[in-house]
């Protein structure tokens, strides 16, 4: 577990100085039953709560997508920080999930469940997946923890570090 959080935080930490396109980010947030979608331009961003969650999304490129659905008690965050990026974010049953794309060209995608967390960082032509199925990792730089499965990755170019899959 302490290396699932070693590399969340490490993933976080490639936040830092990672700047947005915009001042003014499209932002969306619904709770408890409620849906909320904005465009503008080629931006947009969309949050869908069903009853007793949260979703929150925010792009600020105006020029790509942030979406954040969550049900049955699911915590969905998506922050869109480039242009020609997807910040796509799942969660139900009391998980909590956060996808993030730091870099032009990243996809990031995050399914929560099960009161687990899930974490997709994706940097410049990077592709993050966390869910029930694991994590993947892919591209110039990216980075997913799943702490439902115990799955973790992270990389930058040729250099990738993964946690073992579980046998089948």
């Amino acid at each position: 577990m302490a290396g699932l959080i070693g590399t969340a935080a490490l993933a976080l930490a490639g936040l830092a100085g990672a700047g947005g396109a915009s001042a003014d980010p499209l932002t969306c947030t619904a709770a408890n039953g409620h849906n909320v979608i904005r465009a503008d331009g080629y931006g947009a961003c969309g949050a869908k709560a069903g009853p007793g969650s949260f979703a929150h999304a925010e792009d600020h490129s105006r020029n790509g997508t942030a979406v954040a659905s969550s049900n049955t008690g699911g915590n969905a965050n998506a922050y869109n920080l480039q242009p020609n990026t997807s910040a796509l974010s799942g969660a139900v049953t009391g998980g909590t999930g956060y996808s993030i794309t730091t870099g032009p060209g990243g996809m990031a995608v995050s399914q929560a469940r099960a009161g687990g967390t899930s974490i997709a960082v994706a940097g410049w032509g990077g592709t993050a997946y966390s869910g029930p199925y694991g994590t993947t990792c892919s591209g110039s730089f990216a980075a997913a923890v799943d702490t439902s499965t115990g799955q973790a990755c992270i990389g930058s170019g040729g250099i990738w570090l993964s946690t073992p899959r579980p046998a089948s």
